[in-house]
């Protein structure tokens, strides 16, 4: 079993076994580098099941478990608006940190946050797992390689059911934080950052609210202006009813269509439960650990594509647009549409984003390596966030100030990477 260099494998506490984590615990396990070893919640039924199947350390309080000498990192994946207490515990606590997006709500939270992580002499990073998966790997390889010139613009779109699936009352809640843009804007937003180099001059935007029986915004859409002269646009509607993944799967002459009991699935079970909130929170507390409810995120046959990592990055077309080629998602890996013809570039259908989110951190933890989407880079993606949300409220273009360039691997690292994960 591959270990590292060292042989050293780092212990995890898991805060908060939510949705996140169930869809990280899988990752965990799989990977020799870690172990599972603790979990912190505050329900004391799923602390119980956790305990059971992992002989795990459990805390009800993120203070207790920051202070365990079984744990090296902490993975915290409890709602946004918590983020910064529990991530300063953390730290404070002398562990390194591994956070879901967004980091924070405020900026000046994350600037409390990454000097935390400075003075505590511990590492921060943001889970956007999506960045790590290998088509937006390969494309940001293309960019530093210039294979197909230079790289000048970015076209991402997303029509899925985000916001008519069961959500917390928090996520529904009118305010930063909360909506469409919170939710799945960071990993749109840290997507197209990551392959253009993470430099954004300017951005001007739009976040709209199509259904009044929901509070939060669930569509937005921007133009993104980068320092190296790429453009982008990102648009992303939660509304089920258009789903994008048609433009990722091929068209052959026909327009292809859902299978009946999926087209409007989670529209339809909204409508049939009468918006209840009390179904809505039963509903998403059965998609945590151990409630037997089924998400409804990855397609059928996601698995076999790389993953439910890759079920969400193929939600939607993106295309990257070189001086010699345009570069689009498919389920095998890429296609190039290039000056002398097609064809396609496949990816390892075995690795996950979140395989690469995890040996990045530990990389960076016990060799020394920069780690990509550190607490800064994460502040810079928020900062995003907060300057599309702007944009929408002043009607007008907004400029940035905090963003930070994307922390390249070699070519070296990435061959690494890619034998790590095989040798699992």
């Amino acid at each position: 079993m591959h270990t590292g260099q060292t042989g050293r494998v780092l212990r995890v506490g898991i805060v908060g076994i939510g949705g996140a984590a169930v869809n990280m615990l899988p990752a965990f396990d799989r990977n020799p580098l870690y172990k599972i070893t603790a979990a912190a919640d505050l329900d004391a039924d799923i602390l119980a099941r956790f305990k059971a199947d992992y002989g795990a350390e459990t805390f009800t309080s993120v203070e207790a478990i920051a202070q365990s000498p079984n744990v090296d990192l902490l993975y915290i994946a409890t709602p946004t608006t918590l983020h910064a207490a529990h991530v300063r515990a953390a730290l404070n606590g002398g562990k390194h940190v591994l956070i879901e997006k967004p980091m924070a709500v405020s900026l000046e939270d994350a600037d409390v946050m990454i000097a935390d992580a400075a003075r505590n002499r511990v590492l921060l990073g943001v889970n956007v797992k999506h960045s790590f998966e290998p088509r937006v790997q390969a494309l940001r390889d293309f960019v530093i390689r210039g294979e197909f010139g230079r790289l000048r613009m970015i076209n991402s779109w997303r029509y899925v059911d985000w916001l008519y699936k069961p959500r917390s009352r928090e996520e529904l809640t009118p305010g930063w934080g909360s909506g469409l843009l919170w939710r799945q804007g960071p990993h749109q937003l840290d997507i197209v950052r990551t392959i253009a180099g993470g430099m954004i001059r300017s951005m001007r935007g739009t976040c709209q609210i199509l259904d009044a029986a929901r509070h939060v915004p669930g569509a937005y859409s921007a133009f993104i202006d980068f320092e190296n002269d790429v453009s982008c646009t990102v648009v992303c509607s939660g509304y089920d009813h258009f789903d994008s993944r048609a433009f990722v799967s091929g068209f052959d002459g026909k327009a292809p269509l859902a299978a009946p009991d999926r087209y409007g699935r989670a529209r339809r079970e909204l409508n049939a439960n009468k918006y209840d909130p009390d179904w809505e929170d039963r509903a998403a507390a059965g998609e945590r650990y151990g409630g037997g409810r089924e998400g409804m995120e990855a397609p059928p046959g996601a698995g076999a594509s790389g993953g439910v990592s890759s079920g969400w990055l193929l939600g939607g077309p993106l295309i990257a647009s070189f001086e010699r080629a345009d570069v689009r998602l498919s389920r095998g890996g890429l296609v190039v549409d290039g000056d002398d013809g097609q064809r396609e570039i496949a990816v390892p259908s075995d690795i996950d984003g979140r395989d690469g989110r995890l040996n990045s951190f530990y990389s960076a933890v016990v060799d020394g390596t920069p780690l990509p989407a550190d607490g800064r880079w994460g502040k810079a993606t928020q900062e995003a966030l907060v300057a599309l949300e702007q944009s929408s409220e002043r009607r007008a273009e907004v400029t940035l100030r905090y963003q930070t360039p994307t922390v390249d691997v070699t070519k070296a690292d990435s061959v690494a990477r890619l034998k790590r994960a095989a040798a699992r």
